[in-house]
């Protein structure tokens, strides 16, 4: 099974498509993992032909067929300027549907409460975590494509789980359980059931069963 993550920082940060692979070869499916990623990234810039990550998505593309692709947008954006990230993201579906059984939109979380941008745009993690999840299912719904709410399961472990720190320190990019959480929640998506087998992880058990839980919920 092939899978490419097409993505920014939210995506390399603790190397999410390793981990990805790591939990499929802990619950039985062999996987390669392959990503196309850029720190502040914006899937419009795949429009340029001559932009080097364009370049290396479509070499991609002519060597392999993935089974699926997961696209990720740049943070705020789908909340910010839909028009925009729908734009981009309509791009990339066109791009890689010859190559791929599925396109995933990975749906990334709000800003951690207290963020300094969270004020300065009159939002709040819930506001924008909401927003964020709307916009990817308007895109996939326009688009054929699906959903994986990784954003939905952060908020709910700020909800119930507040003393797991799912954030770097920033605010904004995923601490190693905010990716081991996202890991777990594309898993969900992809193969229809929850994660049973989480060794290959790194972290104390009971936090990472608190995770499984939230991914599969």
């Amino acid at each position: 099974m092939k899978i490419l993550f097409i993505g920014n920082s939210y995506t390399y940060f603790n190397d999410l498509p390793a981990l990805f692979r790591k939990l499929a070869a802990d619950n039985g499916h062999s996987v390669d993992v392959f990503s196309v990623t850029q720190g502040g990234r914006k899937l419009i810039a795949f429009q340029n032909p001559d932009d080097p990550y364009t370049e290396q998505l479509n070499a991609l593309l002519v060597e392999h067929e993935f089974d699926i692709v997961f696209v990720q947008e740049y943070s705020t954006l789908p909340y910010l300027d839909y028009d925009t990230f729908y734009s981009g993201a309509a791009h990339i579906v066109e791009t890689v549907r010859p190559h791929s059984k599925r396109i995933i939109f990975y749906a990334t979380w709000g800003r951690k409460p207290g963020c300094p941008l969270l004020a300065e745009r009159g939002w709040t993690h819930d506001s924008m975590t909401k927003g964020l999840a709307d916009a990817y299912t308007r895109a996939a719904q326009a688009l054929d494509a699906e959903v994986s709410y990784a954003g939905l399961k952060f908020q709910k472990i700020l909800q119930t789980h507040p003393e797991i720190e799912l954030y770097n320190e920033d605010g904004s990019h995923p601490s190693y359980a905010g990716s081991c959480l996202a890991a777990m929640t594309h898993y969900r998506t992809a193969f229809g059931s929850p994660v049973n087998n989480y060794t290959g992880f790194t972290m104390e058990r009971k936090v990472l069963e608190i995770l499984r839980e939230a991914a599969a919920d």
